[in-house]
């Protein structure tokens, strides 16, 4: 060991994530870290370790030989802790201990009956629209466990157990006055091709199903349509319920906000071939099981 620095399991979540992206700069997006601030890290590491770990380039970070060793140890290590926290956690597990995180859209639509009975019981409950509110202190060790959309795991850091709870399809919601949707009225889905018409409203672009879109329109060679981004349910319909705008909205937003204005609103079933995920997020099996087993 050379230097004082003192290893840490920030350190070691930080080293994992760069080796798996290979990439500082987009590990410091992930992490919500500076590059600096995750350069620093690494020379610690290295500094504790008295070797090397990364080659750098211009074109990023590979894992030295002596890289790959302590990749081995580091993962390891850090599942090991994972264990050691189910086995305690078995033991003394309580809601009452716990800090969830959920998207709004989750807690409103999908499980409304179980944060309803447990906002009380609860230590902490963070309710948010954004996913990244979620995803930062839950890899901070704020949040026991974040129920989201399955694509934001690619954002998480350490060690996690992951539960799917669920998939739903898309759809497109218009206004009933709306006569652009009039040669689609007939049609059992909508495709992709035929948005490039249409206003479309979606989430802002860190929300999977706005990326999903834009991959889904390069993927066809097909130009987008114009867009506008918007991160609240409430205004997006009153947008579309009043000009000639239409919302991308998972099954479950769609399904509640139509059936409140069946006579303004319409929806229709989005021919794309992708799902919402939604998953449990959690340090620990017990805990992800816990949950699962409540939502249920």
């Amino acid at each position: 060991m050379i230097g004082n620095e003192n290893i840490s399991f920030d350190m070691l979540n930080v080293f994992i994530k760069v080796s798996e992206t290979k990439s500082i700069n987009q590990s410091s997006k992930v992490l919500l870290l500076s590059q600096p601030a995750i350069s620093k890290k690494i020379h610690q590491l290295e500094n504790y370790v008295g070797a090397q770990l990364f080659n750098r380039s211009a074109k990023g970070v590979d894992l030295t030989y002596d890289g790959h060793i302590f990749y081995v140890f580091a993962t390891r290590m850090l599942n090991e802790l994972t264990r050691t926290i189910d086995e305690i956690n078995h033991k003394n597990f309580s809601f009452s201990n716990l800090t969830i995180g959920v998207l709004d859209s989750i807690s409103s639509f999908i499980f409304p009956d179980f944060f309803i009975n447990k906002v009380y019981e609860l230590q902490k409950l963070e309710v948010t629209n954004k996913g990244i509110d979620l995803i930062m202190p839950f890899n901070e060790g704020r949040l026991d466990a974040i129920i989201i959309d399955s694509a934001f795991g690619d954002d998480i850091v350490g060690p996690y157990v992951q539960k799917k709870l669920f998939e739903e399809p898309y759809y497109i919601v218009y206004s009933q006055s709306n006569t652009k949707m009039s040669p689609l009225l007939k049609s059992a889905t909508v495709r992709a091709i035929d948005l490039q018409k249409f206003n479309l409203i979606l989430l802002p672009t860190h929300c999977p199903i706005h990326q999903q879109v834009v991959k889904t329109f390069n993927r066809l060679n097909v130009a987008l349509p114009e867009i506008f981004e918007n991160n609240y349910s409430e205004l997006t319909i009153s947008l579309v319920r009043n000009s000639d705008f239409i919302a991308v909205l998972p099954e479950s937003i769609a399904v509640n906000k139509v059936a409140q204005d069946t006579n303004g609103l319409g929806m229709k079933k989005l021919e794309i071939a992708f799902n919402r995920s939604v998953s449990v997020f959690g340090r620990s099996a017990d805990i992800v099981e816990e949950i699962e087993k409540e939502l249920a």
